[in-house]
């Protein structure tokens, strides 16, 4: 008989008790409250299911035997016509700091080919999710002092094998040809990379480990990002973006021509943070069966 959910706890870099364990627990138990017949695997084994949960997705610059796993577990479920569940962080990490709410997708991670059941949502998630962590969606804005790079840490899979150094300094070449503004660059706050060849282009380097993403979107005139949810932060504090990976949660609500920029477009939003905030749940919610109901129609 096949099972209908196999949780990975092998898909984790450590399997010692931690967030990621209990977020993947949690999913366990819900779906067994759902009805669900639910494995829990712990060894670098892929199980047959209808289902199989891992935490993260298969990352081009990162190795191991979890990341193995997590290849090894997309590639047998495509093949078999099953599905992969992917959980990973929230889009709203800059303000979430804590990660109550996490991101469920079916099949992928990125936004324009996952399935993330939220198409034409209402406003029921959005509202618990911005009253519970104090998020608002600013009026567009007008003016600013200066255009803020979004660096992305090197190695996620949101770069798509691009070198965030390298992604960085094309930008802001490209940016000189069409704005005469200053550029403020702000690495990920992450893991440490150098930034030697960046200090001698004539911008300013935020120091992004002391100051917050909202601080440095304060004075911007306007934001650039290859695909990350910093731009997240940009679109609900009305500051225009730039996104270049078609993939992003923002594409839809951002531009993607450098020149837009000089006069942007104040795109509609509503609906865009409707279905994104769809996409996320608490564990407790999680616990409850929550985001297994909410996929099994897609199973």
């Amino acid at each position: 008989m096949t099972i209908d959910v196999v949780v990975y706890f092998s898909s984790l870099q450590k399997q010692t008790p931690s967030r990621k364990i209990d977020v993947l627990q949690a999913f366990a138990d819900g779906a067994r409250s759902q009805g669900a017949s639910v494995v829990i695997e712990r060894t670098y084994n892929v199980r047959p299911a209808r289902l199989a949960v891992i935490l993260g997705w298969p990352s081009q610059q990162q190795d191991g035997p979890n990341i193995r796993l997590r290849q090894a577990v997309v590639k047998e479920q495509k093949k078999s016509n099953n599905h992969v569940m992917a959980i990973d962080a929230s889009t709203f990490k800059f303000h979430d700091t804590h990660g109550k709410y996490l991101r469920y997708s079916l099949n992928g991670v990125f936004y324009d080919t996952a399935e993330y059941a939220n198409r034409n949502s209402d406003a029921t998630r959005w509202t618990h999710i911005s009253n519970d962590l104090g998020l608002h969606l600013h009026p567009w804005r007008s003016g600013g002092n200066y255009v803020l790079l979004l660096m992305q840490r090197d190695g996620g899979w949101s770069m798509k094998g691009l070198n965030p150094v390298e992604w960085t300094r094309n930008k802001i070449q490209d940016l000189r040809r069409v704005t005469d503004l200053p550029i403020v660059v702000r690495p990920h706050p992450g893991k440490k990379i150098d930034l030697s060849d960046l200090q001698k282009l004539n911008v300013m380097i935020s120091p992004s480990k002391i100051r917050s993403l909202n601080d440095d979107l304060a004075d911007a005139q306007s934001a650039c990002v290859f695909n990350s949810s910093s731009g997240v932060a940009s679109i609900l504090a009305g500051v225009p973006l730039l996104v270049d990976d078609h993939s992003s949660v923002c594409w839809d609500v951002a531009h993607h021509d450098l020149a837009e920029l000089a006069t942007p477009q104040w795109f509609a939003r509503e609906q865009w943070i409707y279905d994104l905030a769809a996409c996320h749940w608490s564990d407790d919610e999680s616990r409850r069966g929550l985001v297994f109901q909410k996929f099994l129609p897609f199973l």
